[in-house]
């Protein structure tokens, strides 16, 4: 999978204040002056206006999506558990032979 591209909080401030500055006409003409796709103008115009300078920060973590490494107590236990019926199912099986 292809690492998403990250753009810094400068760029989409410059890209935020040359739409809201109507300079260009829209989020296409700004789109194209970045380099990037007018959608993502509109998302951070939009974030903008809803947070500030903060809503054009990135939010991803690095670890966003993965599993974490060290598994918690509960998880550990529930895996154990099922562990723990599939032998019981498995010798169970082996008896009735």
């Amino acid at each position: 999978m292809a690492k998403k591209q990250t753009y810094s909080v400068e760029l989409k401030l410059q890209a935020v204040e040359l739409y809201i500055s109507g300079e260009l006409g829209g989020y296409r003409p700004v789109a194209e002056q970045f380099n990037v796709h007018a959608t993502q103008v509109m998302r951070w115009v939009k974030a903008y206006k809803e947070e500030g300078i903060d809503g054009l920060k990135e939010k991803r973590s690095a670890l966003a999506g993965r599993k974490p490494q060290n598994p918690s107590d509960q998880e550990k236990i529930r895996r154990l558990e099922a562990e723990v019926e599939y032998l019981k199912k498995l010798l169970e099986a082996r008896k009735g032979r």
